[in-house]
């Protein structure tokens, strides 16, 4: 009995106390900073919650009269019978019309003792949890391709007897999820992918299908998404448009503050988080007299740079070094050892501009170095995390 009370004694110190469950009030509080800025939201459009607790209605919020970035609810909404520790909301998201939800996972909101004693307590978030820490600084470009051949579908588990079109869909604008059940007609809220050998497609014919998706400036670094093929093709699509694997399972892509152009490579039916493919691009209209690699920008960075290197054309430059050929560009860290391989193919002459992504290394002095026939040149980056 005196371990009972000392054991109670102790936790009424540290403001925990055999409470009975009682009613709360739930507010809600929705910080939409972020979308605002990027241009994605126009005030005054329809701000709502919506989760379990309401069968994935719409819960609207208004905008706060004193700060109009934040959306609030105007009513509680009321938690019967809650405890300290319960998890009171068990799986929510915010939303804003047309069509826009969050992206991840569910979120859920457990009961702290503050919230008990108050009979009250406000689920307080950005809008993705966006901060200007956590979103990009400028549009960033994706090539997204999705390699189709041997593709199943995740609704019979059967092979698609044809393959004629793609679609991806996803919850960062200005990808978009169509409702529940993937309908026929909303179609128009699917990405068309290609395989014709335009738009961002390399080769036609290959079932790897491509297209590229342009994200505004602001927009959060985690990018979920998912592919269908044969969107609304009864006789083809195995099955139904959500074809690509289970509900929630989802591709993922991480961008970075300073991410202009990224490629990512996918297979159809591999979910889970990807790492970006380095790809190399030519700028146009260049004719460049002389081999060149130009200091990264921007320098110091974090996690991600630019560089842009130069192929002379035939005859501009001294014949004993090919105007055209294998060209490698390395980065190596400050004791030497190579860490990444930015450029390992043979290039025509021209300008062209690669990027960097050193998400996984350390904050210090790297170097990258360019080796084309008898040239070679070598600069320092600063990566500063």
């Amino acid at each position: 009995m005196n371990k009972v009370l000392y054991v109670s004694f102790l936790l009424l110190l540290a403001g925990i106390s055999f409470a009975q469950p009682k009613d709360i009030l739930v507010n809600w509080e929705c910080n939409m900073e972020i979308e605002i800025l990027s241009g994605r939201f126009t005030p005054g459009d329809t701000v709502a919650a919506r989760g379990d607790f309401n069968g994935w209605g719409r819960y609207d919020l208004v905008p706060n009269p004193i700060d109009p970035n934040f959306y609030v609810s105007e009513t509680p909404y009321t938690v019967t019978n809650a405890s300290v520790g319960d998890t009171i909301i068990r799986g929510y998201k915010f939303f804003y019309t047309p069509n826009s939800w969050e992206g991840g996972d569910n979120r859920i909101y457990i009961l702290t003792q503050a919230d008990y004693d108050n009979g009250e307590a406000t689920v307080s978030r950005a809008f993705n949890d966006g901060t200007l820490e956590t979103v990009t600084n400028q549009a960033t470009q994706v090539l997204f391709t999705v390699d189709c051949n041997g593709a199943v579908s995740a609704i019979n588990n059967q092979p698609f007897t044809a393959i004629n079109t793609v679609h991806m869909a996803g919850g960062t604008p200005p990808l978009q999820w169509p409702d529940l059940g993937w309908p026929d007609a909303q179609i128009d809220r699917m990405i068309p992918m290609f395989d014709d050998g335009t738009n961002g497609d390399p080769t036609a014919g290959d079932k790897i299908f491509s297209a590229i998706v342009t994200f505004p400036a602001y927009t959060i670094f985690q990018i979920q998404y998912k592919y269908g093929i044969n969107y609304g093709d009864a006789a083809n699509n195995q099955g139904g448009n959500d074809n690509e694997n289970a509900i929630g399972a989802n591709h993922v892509i991480n961008l970075f503050a300073l991410a202009w152009y990224c490629r990512v490579d996918n297979t159809f039916g591999t979910m889970g988080t990807h790492t970006f493919t380095t790809d190399v691009n030519e700028i146009p209209g260049s004719t460049p007299s002389a081999y060149a690699l130009e200091q990264n920008f921007p320098n110091p960075f974090n996690p991600g740079t630019t560089i842009n290197f130069s192929i002379p054309a035939e005859g501009t430059i001294n014949f004993s070094i090919p105007a055209e050929g294998f060209v490698t560009l390395d980065v190596y860290n400050s004791i030497g050892q190579k860490v990444a391989s930015l450029v390992n193919e043979t290039k025509t002459a021209g300008s062209y501009t690669v990027g960097f992504d050193a998400s996984d290394l350390t904050s210090g002095i790297y170097f990258y170095k360019i080796s084309s026939g008898n040239f070679t040149e070598t600069k320092k980056m600063i990566l500063l995390k």
